[in-house]
């Protein structure tokens, strides 16, 4: 009873605050609870959170009309709320540019092309924001720029990217936020259509192009209605992963500088290690959302049909039968993998290509700035759930910087 009583008061503004201690109190009491707030069912341990993210006869991304916040901002299908053939056909367009070996094709020279410039503007400031100020410019311009938008530049990606998250995150249909994704949905559809429609004539080696081409039939593409609403789910997890990852790892080792003087002596072992510690603790997407089939029982509960989950990869990654001490950064750690970029058929498609960006914004970054530390006074406060990241990171750059 208690631990029916403790879901039933969890509070959106509590889950944005700080979503891990509620978290880690369901993993121990209720690993499988709904949370009314949100009219969901928090599936929050690891072994739960694969078998529903690898179920998806019983736990499917389909839901019901109106239930998806990710639809009804956007509009379906879309990537994440799809599967079957429909899903097949989707992920057929989206993934042959984001592979691991394409993506080392590319995406040292692009990501260093953008990154390079803000650096330098960092340099002659001599201070910095580094949310504004470098890694999400890096982050939204490296996906627009890999997509084919060649033309948008970054503070309307920014924005898009803000405006698009208040729909994915409104599982409490608040009319405002809702209002605002609406407005911005309409204003990319505005914007990419006619990319989308040139790339429909003019095939070119950009994502988008292959999303209309790729495993299609000799002169036909996949329709541009069929695809936008995948192109918002992409702009928006795409420039938000990177970014906000990147940011949470930064805040990880300049809390611990025993951990960032190894990453600053071999950046080579210890910057990947850093950037997948840091999606373990600090997960910049917090779930997958599913609904169920039919009835099941999970994590001692009974979910009944027809009802939404979401399976928590936020917690999953701290879950202490996987991980010791979960709610502490360490680079060291061996453990396994962590759980932020979701699992089975719903994996994320953009991996690849999101781990580099990080790993390439964080390594330049701190190649430049080696003696970087946290402005006292202005210590990084993180918010979100379902998507969480520091809100800003001020920083100092040291007497080394250049």
């Amino acid at each position: 009873m208690a631990a029916l009583s403790f879901a039933e008061n969890i509070t959106v503004g509590a889950l944005e605050a700080d979503p891990y201690p509620i978290y880690a109190e369901l993993r121990r009491s209720a690993p499988v609870a709904f949370v009314p707030s949100v009219s969901l069912w928090f599936v929050t341990r690891w072994k739960d959170v694969e078998l529903v993210a690898k179920s998806p006869d019983i736990f499917s991304a389909i839901v019901k009309a109106g239930v998806s916040p990710v639809e009804r901002s956007f509009g379906k299908p879309t990537i994440l709320t799809s599967d079957g053939e429909v899903h097949k056909h989707l992920r057929q367009g989206v993934d042959p540019k984001y592979r691991p070996r394409t993506v080392a094709s590319y995406a040292g020279d692009l990501v260093r092309s953008i990154a390079e410039p803000y650096l330098d503007a960092i340099a002659e400031r001599g201070s910095a924001e580094l949310m504004a100020d470098y890694f999400e410019p890096v982050s939204t311009l490296s996906l627009a720029r890999s997509l084919g938008l060649a033309d948008i530049d970054m503070p309307t990606l920014r924005r898009w990217f803000y405006g698009l998250a208040q729909g994915a995150i409104n599982f409490e249909k608040d009319p405002k936020r809702q209002e605002i994704a609406d407005a911005i949905g309409a204003e990319v559809g505005d914007a990419v259509t006619p990319t989308l429609e040139r790339l429909v004539r003019e095939p070119d080696d950009s994502a988008l192009s292959h999303m209309l081409h790729d495993g299609m039939p000799e002169g036909k593409t996949r329709p541009i209605d069929f695809l936008m609403p995948t192109v918002k789910v992409i702009l928006l997890g795409g420039m938000q992963e990177p970014g906000h990852g990147a940011g949470s790892i930064l805040v990880g080792l300049l809390r611990s500088p025993d951990q960032l003087r190894k990453v600053l002596g071999d950046p080579e072992t210890f910057v990947p290690k850093a950037v997948d510690e840091g999606l373990r603790w600090v997960a910049p997407i917090g779930t997958q959302t599913r609904e169920t089939t039919r009835a099941v029982e999970i994590g001692g509960a009974t979910i009944p049909a027809g009802a939404p989950v979401a399976a928590l990869v936020s917690s999953a990654s701290r879950d202490e039968s996987r991980f010791s001490d979960p709610d502490r950064f360490d680079i060291d750690r061996d453990e396994g993998n962590h759980a932020a970029f979701g699992f089975g058929h719903h994996f994320c498609s953009g991996r690849f290509f999101a781990r580099e960006q990080m790993c390439l914004a964080v390594r330049l970054l701190l190649e430049r700035f080696p003696d970087l530390s946290l402005v006292p006074g202005k210590e990084p406060v993180f918010r979100g759930w379902e998507f969480r990241a520091p809100t800003t990171l001020h920083v100092s750059l040291g007497a080394g910087s250049q």
